[in-house]
């Protein structure tokens, strides 16, 4: 159960010259408390977007915009945002010294999570930070330097600077190498790129999963999700890993939090260098849904987005708009997203019992959960 804090909650870290917030994950994106002169927001941790951003809800105090950006999504799409002023913005203590901010609607980022999302904290913040991300104990760090412990304990790579982003450097099936932007806003382990697609995959189409995908700018597309059997970072070895396909050419294929959970993690940005510690579950096989529901959280209810073809759910007549009202006969609403993520992802063969409101009728299903990968 993920704990909602009703104020900021600063520790200072072991390390001199650290400062320590709580880190939260909803099992979609990871958060910090940011904290404004008279109140606490809560910022997406997104090491692949380039410039920090606003909620939309938060324009009217940013006055008068005084630039535009026009940004490209991974999903092919294309938007001009409002650049404003930085207002004056903390974490920890630690003041963003931010000129420039972007502003743009989170709502969708909202609706998948279930929790409050009130910005970004982009790759403009970490490019002079060392910054630890400490899923063991929930903590996020800034440091002037890397932790002794974190050097002993983890294995160092390189971080590759670009005009934009990071990337590291990987292998895929003993075959082709890689470059992956690191991207913590990606809730994916890898996501490719068309040609990292084929490089990967050439034309096999057998073993892979139709997917629905979200971007920052709430848009939405058809994706899909195939395995990758064996993936080298570092030295390291990791099996079993999805890769969701992006479709925009022209965006860098991308090392997503599925892959970062596995380990706390340290961006060491003025060294260029990653320290990645791996965590018990680091050799895990990712997990996809076995429902065929996709779920967003809207004005307290947990509603149906959308449902894959051929699925439990669709077998079982679940469609969109419909409304999951209880889950395993438990309330859906007390139930975060990422508890009834959970439960629709468990084992293949289980039995998960739903109540489904329709208008104003209700009916009972049991989805019987089928892994198609």
């Amino acid at each position: 159960m993920l704990l909602m804090m009703g104020g900021l909650a600063i520790s200072r870290a072991a390390d001199p010259g650290s400062q320590c917030a709580p880190l939260l994950d909803d099992g979609v994106m990871i958060r910090v408390p940011v904290r404004t002169a008279d109140q606490t927001l809560y910022f997406q941790v997104d090491t692949g977007f380039t410039v920090s951003a606003l909620d939309a809800g938060y324009r009217p105090g940013l006055g008068d915009a005084i630039a535009s950006l026009r940004g490209a999504s991974p999903l092919g799409t294309a938007a001009t945002l409002p650049v404003y002023h930085c207002p004056d913005l903390s974490i920890a203590g630690q003041p963003l010294a931010l000129d420039e901010i972007l502003c743009l609607d989170l709502q969708m980022a909202r609706w998948v999570s279930g929790q409050p999302c009130d910005g970004i904290l982009g790759a403009d913040f970490f490019h002079q930070q060392v910054v630890s991300l400490d899923f063991d104990h929930h903590e996020f760090t800034l440091s002037q330097t890397v932790p002794e412990k974190v050097k002993h304990t983890s294995v160092v790579v390189p971080l590759e600077p670009s005009a934009e982003y990071y990337s590291v450097s990987a292998q895929v099936n003993h075959g082709p190498r890689l470059e992956l932007m690191v991207d913590t806003g990606d809730t994916s382990s890898l996501s490719l790129n068309p040609e990292g697609w084929r490089a990967v995959f050439g034309e096999d189409t057998t073993g892979q999963l139709a997917a629905t995908v979200g971007d920052a700018t709430s848009q939405v597309a058809a994706s899909k999700i195939g395995v990758i059997r064996r993936l080298t970072i570092g030295g390291l070895v990791y099996t079993n890993l999805h890769a969701t396909f992006l479709p925009n050419p022209a965006h860098p294929s991308h090392l997503g939090l599925g892959f970062f959970r596995r380990h706390n993690v340290t961006f060491d940005y003025p060294h260029h260098r990653l320290y990645l510690c791996p965590r018990p579950d680091v050799s895990e096989p990712d997990q996809e849904d076995m429902s065929g529901l996709h779920l967003l959280r809207a004005d307290g209810e947990t509603r149906v987005y959308s449902v894959d073809d051929h699925s439990p759910a669709d077998a079982d007549g679940i469609r969109p708009d419909d409304v999951i009202a209880a889950v395993d006969g438990r309330s859906a609403a007390a139930m975060t997203m990422r508890d009834i993520r959970l439960r629709l992802q468990t084992r293949d063969g289980d039995k998960v019992a739903l109540q489904v409101r329709r208008g104003e009728s209700v009916f009972a299903t049991v989805l019987v959960l089928k892994q198609e990968l």
